[in-house]
């Protein structure tokens, strides 16, 4: 069976995928006379007339002809849908989210005298996929190596999982193409379009060209901001046991204890801020004033994340310090897209980066979450790492 045709219906009129619709009809009456009951007697006549008619009765029409392309490179011929009552795929807990995610991980268990192994495959929403990544990650690194015939085994998953967690293309296109035509079957066309956004990041060409064909007969309002699925974080998840595991070792290995008093100086160290903000004053002169960023709750800067993005909601003037005492940074108009990067504990003064990539600081009821104005191309403040 060719590529694209899970049900056979362009192998039953005899016609190639990319066929156009007046082959399409004159292969029909064609191949309906030919094996019409009335007219043959084969006993395979039945079955090969039904499954023509039912075949051009979906290529006929564009749309349905369309939808049918879609699936076929989604789903086999054991897994086909019903085409007419797609049901939208959820997120483990059974919530409707745009941004879900096909997760493929192998999973270990080490039984002394013996092994199991399990693919464990499930459709999750961001948060669900990194507690599933390291619920596996625990697994494995906790019971994967109790046999000697798994621990070849063990290894080796734990290896596919770290390199590949957010790799399964297949499966992948298939959620979000599914849910594409599922949201357009009920006519949500925003989730549409914004499904087969995602899906063109996992579609091979042919299939691409059939989702952005399929997106430009949709009526849409409004673009969804994706959170970035970074392999990086996913990584880190998958790093913390054996992280875990090497600290410990060292613990043990170690000829002196760590006292008390030395354990809590190291943990509260990591509360102090290494970060120093410039202070220009309206006299003249600069300093460095770390008795003012030290007030300020600090927001790690990801520029892959979305989240934190947000816009102006008016003219605003970004000054080097969290009061209007300071000098001017820089002023800028409008729904100029910056990024959150701290704000003061009375959450009067918000610190932002712009697209230069220099911090200053605004009142925190002149921004407002969300992408404003486009970002320029050489912004510091948003990398696309899915380009």
């Amino acid at each position: 069976m060719m590529q694209g045709d899970s049900l056979g219906y362009y192998e039953a009129l005899e016609i190639p995928t990319d066929a156009g619709a007046e082959t399409i009809k004159q292969q029909y009456h064609l191949l309906a006379k030919r094996w019409h009951p009335d007219r043959n007697t084969d006993e395979s006549a039945p079955e090969r007339f039904q499954k023509i008619s039912v075949a051009y009765n979906i290529l006929k029409e564009p749309e349905s002809r369309l939808k049918y392309d879609l699936l076929s490179y989604a789903y086999d011929e054991a897994h086909f849908p019903d085409m007419n009552n797609l049901k939208i795929y959820t997120s483990r807990i059974g919530n409707e989210e745009i941004d879900l995610r096909h997760i493929k991980l192998y999973k270990e268990t080490g039984k002394i005298l013996t092994h199991s192994e399990e693919e464990v495959q499930e459709i999750c929403n961001y948060k669900e996929a990194k507690q599933l990544t390291l619920k596996t990650s625990v697994h494995n690194w906790l019971l994967g190596w109790w046999s000697l015939s798994g621990i070849a085994k063990n290894l080796k998953a734990l290896m596919i999982n770290y390199e590949k967690v957010l790799s399964d293309y297949s499966g992948n296109f298939t959620l979000l193409t599914h849910n594409m035509l599922a949201y357009a079957q009920e006519q949500r066309y925003d989730e549409a379009h914004a499904c087969g956004r995602l899906a063109l990041r996992y579609a091979i060409p042919k299939a691409k060209f059939l989702v952005e064909e399929f997106m430009k007969s949709l009526p849409y309002q409004r673009d969804y901001i994706y959170p970035q699925w970074s392999k990086n974080s996913f990584r880190a998840v998958q790093s913390i046991i054996p992280i875990c595991l090497l600290i410990a070792g060292c613990i043990v290995g170690s000829t002196r204890v760590m006292s008390i008093e030395e354990f809590n100086k190291l943990w509260h160290s990591s509360d102090k801020i290494n970060y120093f903000q410039e202070v220009r004053f309206n006299g003249g002169g600069s300093t460095v004033d770390d008795l003012v960023v030290s007030k300020v709750v600090s927001i790690p800067v990801n520029t892959e994340d979305l989240s934190n993005l947000y816009h102006l909601t008016k003219d605003c003037r970004v000054m080097y310090g969290p009061d209007d005492n300071f000098d001017v940074l820089k002023e800028l108009p409008a729904r100029t897209t910056v990024r959150l990067t701290g704000f003061t504990p009375d959450e009067k003064w918000a610190r932002v980066m712009i697209d230069n990539g220099e911090m200053g600081f605004v009142k925190y009821e002149d921004i407002k979450r969300g992408i404003g104005k486009d970002i320029p191309e050489d912004s510091q403040i948003y990398t696309d790492s899915s380009l």
